[in-house]
């Protein structure tokens, strides 16, 4: 038994501030929390190992709900790397998953690996990983935005490669219907798979109880995935007021990852092309996201393979008009309650992934770039 000890925790769905808490793991499990300075908080201190984690702030470990394993966006020419070797991937997608441990990164929702290279470490489950709801091959039309992707080209061969997936038993199905970037001049915003190909996908997600997700800015094939029952809806820089009412009225959960867009320093690590369509397009699409958040969708938030930098999204969301707290729970509560088992909440009978910050991560989501203390599945890693 360990006994963490600290300042004070954010605790439960709500995330509510609890002073001075004794967080009682057990077998990988939160068992209590109870005040330390209580009868019962004594008593455990006295007979468990106790970590005396003084000021500190605990919480849930952090959940990137938008993570390629063995693509890095940290370094340069990370797209053109999707093309190395299934060698090289596997070693950078190792190296990518440790670092994200360290930066208190305890769970991922992994979307598009090539060679399964996601499945193969969801399965394999070193104890320094952290935890993994993969999605295997992403699918995407031949003349289609993918760089982690494979091309498909009708109904079937959508419907077939949704089957493999399922036979290596993904827990998401995703699919790439939309370009990466925003349309510059007025454009519409081109799509490149058919409402037959996503409703293939659909089709087998629901017949083996699974969830599916699509790569989608905005336009026509957020029209698409919206009403041929796509759980989630990734990205969403470029909606339209029609594009926010069809994902309120469908209840759909936006993942965003608005750091794509609005964060200058990727750019040094992404084409120049990508990048001048980026910056003409940055200021609008900052305007639509603000306007999104407005309309309160559900969500979960996400990196896009920017790995151990989770916490800049949570503060681009704040700057798109997001309440700080929902902001954590974005990271924290709400994927857990989506993912299930038991994660991103410390109550009772939870998995212990709990990180240390110093300062108010609420009130400073820099607080959350430098974890002093990370606990995965009950055990220490920092």
């Amino acid at each position: 038994m360990i006994v963490l000890t600290a300042k004070g925790a954010l605790t439960g769905k709500n995330l509510e501030y609890f002073p001075n808490p004794a967080i009682v793991v057990d077998g990988g499990k939160i068992v209590d929390i109870v005040p330390s300075d209580s009868r019962k908080g004594g008593s455990y201190i006295s007979s468990g190992e106790h970590i005396d984690l003084k000021d500190l702030t605990l919480m849930p470990g952090m959940i990137d709900s938008h993570a390629h394993l063995a693509m890095d966006a940290r370094t340069e020419g990370h797209l053109m790397k999707m093309n190395d070797p299934e060698a090289r991937q596997t070693i950078r997608a190792v190296r990518n998953v440790k670092d994200d441990i360290k930066a208190g990164i305890t769970g991922l929702r992994c979307l598009g690996d090539k060679y399964y290279i996601d499945v193969e470490m969801r399965d394999f489950g070193a104890p320094d990983f952290p935890w993994m709801s993969v999605s295997g091959i992403g699918m995407k039309g031949i003349h289609g935005h993918g760089y982690v992707g494979m091309s498909f080209s009708g109904a079937e061969e959508f419907r077939r490669q949704a089957r493999e997936n399922i036979y290596r038993k993904v827990n998401w199905l995703k699919i790439f219907i939309t370009p990466g970037t925003p349309p510059t001049g007025g454009a519409m915003t081109p799509w490149y798979m058919t409402r037959e190909e996503v409703r293939a996908v659909t089709d087998e997600a629901k017949s083996q109880g699974i969830l599916t997700t699509a790569h989608c800015i905005g336009g026509t094939g957020l029209r698409y995935v919206a009403e041929e029952g796509i759980d989630t809806i990734e990205h969403c820089y470029w909606v339209t007021d029609e594009d926010i009412d069809l994902i309120i009225k469908h209840d759909k959960i936006v993942s965003f990852t608005s750091g794509i867009m609005l964060d200058p320093g990727r750019e040094p690590m992404c084409p120049e092309a990508q990048n001048v369509k980026v910056r003409a397009t940055r200021e609008e699409s900052f305007r639509r996201m603000s306007k999104l958040v407005q309309a309160h969708p559900k969500f979960i938030i996400g990196s896009d393979a920017y790995h151990a930098m989770l916490w800049r999204e949570v503060m681009y969301m704040r700057q798109l008009g997001m309440d700080n707290l929902e902001s954590l729970k974005g990271v924290t509560v709400y994927p857990g309650e989506l993912y299930g088992n038991h994660v991103g909440s410390l109550e009772s009978g939870y998995v212990a992934d709990i990180i240390g910050v110093s300062g108010d991560p609420v009130e400073d989501a820099s607080a959350l770039s430098d974890p002093v203390f990370v606990m995965h599945n009950g055990k220490r890693f920092v």
